[in-house]
């Protein structure tokens, strides 16, 4: 009844729909014409103001620019570009073309043009034909296809006048000028009246056309939009003040008239138009009243007798329903306890049996064997369980159970899988109204889900024991967390990241160790970045970043966001992996990549500067010679002692680029240090700094010979002293021994420091913080080339004091025993 109820609505919004349509349609096309000829009426307009542009500033030239020319140039001279009423127009024409969008046409053509331009096309031919032909047509309008494209044009003859010959009569009176630039031949000879060319001028008809188009879909559409609008209102009305009492009538006949006869007279009733059934239904409906009331009167004699026997029948089907509840009840609780499906099988065969009555209660498994389960497999008529003939197997294939005597047959199947059979056995012959085919399918679903649950929840198991275990084999630190940076589960790797000793330690530790991380600058008007958490949460995307941590220690995170559930916060799942020797590793490449490259450029600067200075020093000694004037022999000396620095910055370039000879000596690095002290102490007394000394005795021998340990530490030495401005400042020279095949000679001072934007260039050649004069920017780089060379490796601590750490490669020797002074 439903779905006809919805026939008399549609028939009454079609019909109202497709009058308005039709007069909405009408409209357009009457719209349609009516802009288009308002249009057409523009487009002329502009198409003549377009020519009388082109006229007014011809008349301009020829009645006022042209004289004007005359009056201020010698007699005879003559400018094309300031004088030509043709030239002039035709060049102002073309720039507003350009300037212009709307894409107008404008030609100025002639017969015997000067410019090839002007030339006429054949339509243009036929233009200047027509008037010459018919001199008192002064003007021409109509639509022309122009390269393919319709224009709407207007023309207008090219008539010379008196004043026109002088530069289109005869060749002889033309000014020079005109006759260097375009020669005697073509634009002369024209006779005054005669019609030599055309100025042509117009729009494309699209114009016109694809404005009214536009404006009439418009129109159209909104029309059409209004219409569904108003259909649906009155669609809306229409359900509210017919639909609604015909449901209305249409629910009083179905909840009054529950009979099979009258339930059939409703169903056909929704076979027909409302109205319609309505009518005819009423007088079916009012026969069947007719006959119920005389039914009625005949139950009424045995209401008694029949009232009794329905009351005994219901009884004994409540009974019966109600061990069907408690059958499916007892189904559901096996799947919480029981173990495995062998146990649930058993529980369920029990009571299945006891709720039938039944002998015997057996499950026969056809999925990948022919296993059964059997309750009370061994009974006096039943002596043992047999295997399923094929026609009982192909039962599972069917909708139905089977009934064979004394033995029944359900299907135990689901939607997705088929299980195998289940067979009850009676002593005697079943009641078959208490084998209800509804509830004996619904019991075989019910097994086979249950089948179907225990597999799942034991591949579920499974799982999360593997899942468990990869989770706690990964080393690096691994992490489930909330968007509140709760730590939900991690892995033993964490421990390293987080040494909290309980959870709520560990969770503040990972919250400012996130906050380390900030992901982009902040927009103006906002308070800070946004952080790693805060950018998953919000795009519930992968988020990389790298994050330092205060002990300069670098870590790659990523968070992965996972599936929100419903009703709960967003979980991620945080990586962090320990970067800090690649970085490092990375630091040390690019640094011998860029050293390599400025050692190969110093190397040929140096051979071209070493050259010129050792004339000049040679040349120097012998004018030192030769003079006996002792200021002159002062300055020499100025001279010879600049040349000799400069050689000796020369010879620094080249012992940096040239090839290392292989550095095989042995040190004792703690003998060395004593020794470089007696020059260091000296030099530290001087400028009132203090020295301390915290050497690890008994060191073994360093993978570095004496006099390079020497260069290395007076170039370091060096660098610490000119890093020092004030005095009471302190030097400390440290050895220790690093892991079991380095030793770490440090030197610290309490300086200014260096700046965090410099550190990766100090070792660069000529890279110095020093004041002009001060420094040759070598040192640090020779140091660097020496370390790399002997295998070893050298940082940078700028926190809180600058501190260089030289880590030497050891010899398998036995240690020297050296006191530490």
């Amino acid at each position: 009844m439903r779905s006809k109820t919805f026939n008399l609505r549609l028939k009454f919004i079609a019909g109202l729909v497709l009058f308005a349509s039709a007069l909405g349609i009408c409209i357009s096309i009457i719209m349609y014409f009516h802009y288009n000829s308002i249009m057409e009426s523009e487009i002329s307009q502009r198409s003549r103001m377009l020519l009388a542009q082109s006229d007014a500033v011809q008349d301009y030239v020829k009645t006022v620019l042209r004289p004007e020319m005359f009056k201020s140039l010698p007699e005879g001279r003559f400018i094309l570009q300031a004088m030509s009423s043709s030239y002039i127009s035709r060049k102002v024409m073309a720039r507003l073309n350009i300037k212009d969008a709307s894409n107008y046409h404008y030609r100025r053509v002639s017969r015997k043009p000067r410019n090839p331009d002007s030339t006429p096309n054949p339509f243009e031919s036929r233009l200047i034909s027509s008037f010459n032909r018919d001199k008192s047509m002064v003007f021409w309008e109509e639509n022309t296809l122009v390269n393919g494209v319709e224009y709407h044009l207007v023309s207008r003859p090219v008539t010379f006048k008196e004043s026109c010959m002088q530069c289109h009569g005869d060749p002889e009176d033309a000014p020079k000028e005109l006759i260097d630039i375009y020669g005697g031949k073509n634009g002369f000879h024209y006779e005054v009246g005669e019609v030599g060319g055309v100025v042509v001028a117009g729009f494309p008809v699209d114009m016109i056309k694809n404005p009214s188009k536009e404006l009439t879909y418009q129109y159209l559409s909104l029309y059409l939009l209004g219409i569904l609008f108003f259909a649906g209102l009155i669609s809306l009305f229409f359900d509210r003040l017919v639909m609604k009492n015909l449901q209305h009538l249409s629910l009083i006949f179905k909840t009054r008239f529950s009979g099979e006869r009258e339930q059939r007279i409703i169903e056909r009733l929704g076979q027909k138009d409302e109205i319609e059934g309505l009518v005819e239904g009423v007088d079916e409906l009012a026969v069947c009243l007719s006959d119920a009331r005389h039914e009625l009167e005949g139950y009424t004699q045995n209401l008694e007798k029949m009232v009794d026997d329905r009351t005994r029948a219901l009884d004994l089907k409540a009974k019966k329903h109600l061990g069907d509840v408690r059958l499916f009840l007892n189904l559901l609780s096996g799947f919480g306890s029981s173990g495995d499906t062998r146990q649930l099988i058993s529980s369920l065969l029990e009571s299945v049996g006891k709720r039938y009555d039944a002998a015997q209660a057996v499950y026969h498994c056809t999925v990948a064997s022919d296993n059964y389960y059997a309750w009370k497999p061994s009974h006096r008529k039943h002596p043992g369980v047999q295997s399923l003939p094929k026609q009982i197997k192909d039962l599972l294939w069917t909708d139905d159970i089977l009934l064979e005597g004394r033995r029944l047959y359900i299907p135990v199947k689901s939607p997705e899988s088929h299980w195998g059979i289940l067979s009850l056995s009676w002593d005697w012959p079943p009641d078959p109204t208490d084998l209800d085919p509804g509830i004996l399918l619904a019991l075989g679903q019910q097994v086979a889900i249950l089948i179907e649950n225990i597999h799942a929840f034991s591949n579920i198991r499974f799982q999360h024991d593997m899942l468990q275990s990869v989770f706690k084999g990964i080393s690096d630190p691994l992490l489930l967390i909330d968007e509140d940076c709760h730590i939900i589960i991690a892995n033993e790797g964490s421990r390293q990241l987080l040494k909290g000793k309980n959870k709520k330690d560990r969770e503040e530790e990972l919250r400012s160790f996130l906050s380390l991380g900030d992901l982009r600058t902040p927009a103006p008007g906002e308070t800070g970045g946004s952080g790693i958490l805060e950018q998953v949460s919000r795009t519930g995307r992968l988020v990389k970043d790298e994050i330092k941590t205060p002990d300069n220690t670098y870590f790659d995170i990523d968070l992965y966001p996972l599936a929100r559930q419903e009703q709960s916060g967003m979980k991620m799942v945080l990586y962090a992996r320990d970067i800090t020797q690649e970085k490092e590793m990375m630091a040390r490449m690019h640094q011998a990549e860029r050293l390599s490259a400025i050692g190969k450029m110093a190397a040929g600067i140096a051979h071209e500067i070493n050259n010129p200075l050792g004339v000049i020093q040679v040349y120097a000694d012998l004018v030192k010679d030769t003079i006996e004037d002792p200021d002159t022999g002062r300055d020499v000396d100025v001279i010879l002692k600049h040349t000799r620095s400069a050689k000796k910055v020369v010879q620094d370039l080249l012992n940096l680029a040239r090839p290392k000879k292989d550095l095989t000596g042995l040190c004792d690095i703690n003998r060395v240090i004593e020794s470089e002290l007696v020059v260091f102490r000296a030099q530290a007394s001087a400028r009132q700094i203090s020295i301390s000394t915290e050497l690890t005795p008994d060191l073994p021998p360093a993978k570095c010979d004496a006099a390079t340990m020497e260069q290395i530490l007076t170039n370091l030495w060096l660098n610490a002293v000119d890093a020092l401005t004030e005095t009471g400042d302190q030097i400390t020279l440290v050895t220790r021994m690093e892991k079991t095949d380095e030793i770490c000679l440090t030197i610290e001072d309490n300086g200014p420091g260096i700046p965090d934007d410099l550190l990766s260039q100090i070792f660069d050649p000529f890279f110095s913080t020093k004041e002009v004069g001060k420094g040759t920017g070598l040192g640090l780089s020779i140091v660097y080339g020496f370390v790399t060379e002997l295998g070893g490796r050298i940082t940078v601590d700028n926190r809180p004091t600058t501190r260089f750490n030289i880590f030497f490669p050891v010899s398998g020797l036995k240690s020297v025993q050296t006191k530490a002074p």
